[in-house]
């Protein structure tokens, strides 16, 4: 119902970025789209040390991690859902995987940008706008006109704290200063 509120809104889309975990959300998400955007693809990113449903993509099986290194700890399936692994296989669902580091600083960067703070799972979806990435994941040579619906959820484990010390064990610049180009995000 939610994405029916986002069609009615926007009538196009270029993609729809979420985060992976056991992949629940991303089935959701893909069941949701069936009715008006069964053609927009779907980023689905991850964290190294967090990878399942990428590692299961690339077998083509599910494969079972053996334990989880990520800060992104909400990420933390040692092994995707098969309905998730099932549906990348009937649809266009880019699996990315980006590393804890630049989940955390697009963590920061959307606290400046947004005034919102979310855990490192959902800055690894950010990680796919803020890094200026989306058009190569695409598979484009320049960016589209049509926005792209960024899934951003994932706030309850974290605070300024527990960000600023992920931060400092990760050498994030909290400075700030550091600016990637924001594409097209709808909140």
């Amino acid at each position: 119902t939610s994405l029916d509120k986002q069609y009615k809104a926007v009538v196009s889309t270029q993609s729809t970025g979420t985060c992976v975990g056991g992949g629940g959300l991303l089935a959701g998400i893909v069941h949701g789209m069936r009715h008006h955007w069964s053609h927009v693809p779907v980023i689905a990113m991850e964290t190294y040390g967090a990878e399942s449903f990428n590692k299961a993509v690339n077998a083509g099986e599910l494969v079972k991690l053996d334990k989880i290194t990520s800060h992104a700890k909400t990420l933390g399936a040692l092994q995707v859902c098969q309905e998730a692994l099932d549906l990348s296989k009937e649809r266009k669902i880019i699996s990315k995987l980006t590393d804890d580091k630049t989940a955390v600083e697009c963590c920061r960067l959307f606290l400046r940008d947004h005034q919102f703070l979310v855990e490192p799972a959902c800055g690894a979806t950010l990680s796919a706008i803020y890094s200026g990435k989306i058009s190569e994941y695409l598979g484009e040579s320049s960016p589209g006109t049509s926005p792209i619906i960024v899934i951003v959820c994932g706030g309850a484990t974290v605070d300024i704290e527990t960000l600023d010390s992920l931060s400092e064990l990760l050498d994030v610049d909290t400075s700030l200063d550091k600016q990637y180009p924001i594409e097209r995000m709808v909140l």
